[in-house]
């Protein structure tokens, strides 16, 4: 929902993000609050006025390609956080957390 360079940037920072930065960021796709109840009815009419199957197999069918993406996006990311578990960078960091210091990464 933020998009991927936002997304990249949080993951590859590994800053935590503050709920005040989450609101902001999923506000800028569809601000909350005052009007955002008539906003979203302007997009998707109340079910009773439309094709209520319609608007369901629609979504359906759009999110066919966002599971998809997601589970390769998933299975990827969680062999790659396997692999990143052996090397001497991640025992360095097990190692700096555990004596409260900060990390000296290799690249290894």
């Amino acid at each position: 929902m933020i998009g991927y360079a936002r997304a990249k940037e949080y993951l590859f920072t590994g800053d935590p993000l503050t709920g005040a930065q989450a609101h902001r960021s999923v506000s800028s796709i569809m601000p909350c609050g005052r009007g955002s109840r008539q906003r979203g009815r302007s997009i998707c009419p109340a079910p009773g006025g439309s094709a209520s199957r319609a608007i369901q197999w629609t979504k359906l069918s759009v999110n066919i390609g966002l599971k998809a993406l997601a589970t390769s996006i998933l299975d990827a990311s969680i062999a790659y956080e396997a692999l990143s578990n052996h090397t001497k960078d991640h025992q360095e960091a097990v190692n700096a957390f555990r004596e409260k210091r900060p990390p000296r990464f290799t690249g290894e």
